[in-house]
């Protein structure tokens, strides 16, 4: 009895399906690697493959330096680690973003989407030197109308991390620096924003531009380092009620702060233009811009320094290059060049703003 139920029901849906396909264009995939919102071409840490070389403009883009907080003065600085006034690095990201479970209808396409990968940089001269290592990944879903507007909302993970022989450096620069005994007064600051809520939309034109937006708010509940980075709501993650705020800094031996007003939220801003100019069959000519505006920035990166009228901080990239055609595993090949003015491309160097060239190849979605 049962048995014949199921088959009658199992019948049902079939001629169901069956009949979306027919008048609806119904299809689906389980896993594409074409994903139906494509990562940014000039965002430095997109979830793309890539090696790139970097040249700083001018002194003052140079990454020499940690940021340390100090128990001490109660204030972060930044102590020198190389004097060798290098210019010039190779950057290497490992990184993807690919769809799952594509569900097409008439003109909605859904899927959701993973991406996630690793970013580091090294000295380009001299000891070839890891400067540090970044992780970066989310999840989420996109939903895509008329095969032009993407809308696409998840997770974001971000996590910087020190190089262990800029480390030794530091040490080795600094021979009277503590940081590691039980009476050490200093201690090593990270960019760490885990995790966050990220939403999106991007408005492709096909084969001749796009334009797209992000909006990037931390979780209630998530790990922000440094502490002064930390919005007065945030809480400890996990079954505690404990103020990250009070957490974090009191882990980077800071006394005395005051949380901020309820405005300032830590939120991350980003949008970007992208042209493409087809060139035969082989691929296209690509001009690409992309902003991205900083709420941390009002903290101006140290105790005391906040104010709800100060500043974000802006960052900006600006460029071009040449993209083939897809065709194995539809993934996008691509050599490109950009300007850039802002943060230097690791997490933990956020308080070092850099001005430089980057040229290189990449492999997207």
């Amino acid at each position: 009895m049962y048995s014949s139920v199921f088959r009658k029901v199992f019948l049902i849906f079939s001629i169901f399906l069956l009949g979306l396909t027919e008048v609806w264009a119904f299809s689906f995939q389980w896993a594409p690697l074409d994903p139906l919102f494509r990562e940014p071409l000039a965002d430095p840490f997109a979830c793309s493959t890539s090696f790139r070389s970097l040249g700083m403009l001018d002194e003052e883009s140079i990454p020499d330096s940690v940021l340390v907080s100090n128990e001490a003065t109660n204030r972060y600085e930044s102590i020198t680690y190389d004097d060798a006034n290098q210019r010039e690095y190779w950057q290497m990201k490992s990184a993807v973003n690919i769809g799952l479970l594509r569900a097409s209808l008439g003109f909605i396409e859904m899927e959701g989407y993973i991406q996630g990968g690793l970013n580091t940089v090294f000295q380009k001269n001299g000891s070839v030197n890891a400067l540090g290592f970044d992780g970066l990944y989310g999840a989420g879903a996109t939903i895509r109308l008329f095969n032009v507007l993407a809308l696409q909302a998840g997770f974001h993970h971000f996590s910087g991390h020190w190089g262990d022989e800029i480390i030794g450096d530091l040490l080795e620069y600094n021979p009277s620096l503590d940081l590691y005994s039980s009476t050490a007064t200093y201690h090593l600051e990270e960019y760490t924003r885990g995790n966050s809520w990220i939403a999106g939309a991007s408005l492709d034109q096909g084969s001749w531009g796009r334009l797209y937006f992000f909006a990037e708010l931390p979780m209630e509940r998530s790990w922000i380092r440094p502490g002064i980075h930390v919005p007065a709501d945030t809480l400890k993650p996990g079954n505690s009620d404990t103020s990250q705020f009070e957490y974090i800094t009191g882990q980077e031996g800071l006394t005395g702060l005051t949380p901020y007003d309820s405005s300032y939220k830590a939120w991350r801003l980003q949008s970007g233009l992208e042209l493409y100019i087809p060139v035969s069959t082989i691929g296209s000519l690509f001009l690409a811009g992309d902003v991205q505006a900083h709420q941390d920035g009002q903290t101006l990166h140290q105790v005391g320094g906040y104010n709800p009228s100060n500043p974000w901080e802006f960052e900006y990239t600006v460029g071009g290059g040449f993209a083939f055609n897809k065709d194995f595993m539809e993934r996008t090949f691509r050599f490109e060049i950009y300007y850039h003015d802002g943060r230097f491309p690791l997490l933990n160097y956020f308080f070092q703003r850099s001005k430089y060239l980057v040229m290189g190849i990449v492999i997207s979605g």
